[in-house]
């Protein structure tokens, strides 16, 4: 199975569609507030959004199952 990477920051922007088929996987309106490290609120991606492989987040698609992988 092919396997993509994208920017954290994107996909807390921008829609994020699988580039394999296609399906919408998430977006910005599902976006939360959490705390940095500072105590600032900022925009975080949605609980129970992500799936973790033991080394890495990805988000999966719900139509073929491709993994879009986090980075940043």
């Amino acid at each position: 199975m092919e396997d993509f990477t994208v920017d954290r920051k994107i996909v807390l922007k921008e829609n994020l569609y699988c580039r394999k088929c296609g399906t919408w996987v998430y977006c910005p309106e599902m976006n939360m507030k959490c705390k940095n490290d500072q105590g600032e609120d900022v925009e975080c991606i949605a609980e129970d959004c992500l799936k973790n492989d033991g080394e890495r987040e990805y988000f999966e698609c719900p139509g073929c199952g491709t993994r879009h992988y986090l980075q940043g």
